[in-house]
């Protein structure tokens, strides 16, 4: 599986042209549904947000937007 924490740093849009020529998706869609899926797994109230910097977290985030990627595919 992926590691696709880049597109959270200076070079996430390079990266966001080319998974979006690799899925056939706009740049725009690949970040936005980056964002979600960081969202949808770290977000929540503050005693439950979960922290980016874990492993385990960071590998449900790539799993599920390997999902995404895939679904739009």
């Amino acid at each position: 599986m992926s590691n696709y924490s880049a597109l959270l740093g200076p070079d996430r849009y390079d990266l966001a042209v080319k998974l979006a020529q690799q899925y056939h998706l706009d740049p725009s869609q690949v970040l936005f549904g980056y964002l979600q899926v960081v969202s949808d797994v770290t977000g929540g109230t503050e005693a439950d947000q979960a922290d980016l910097h874990d492993p385990k977290v960071m590998a449900v985030v790539n799993e599920q937007f390997d999902h995404f990627l895939k679904r739009r595919h």
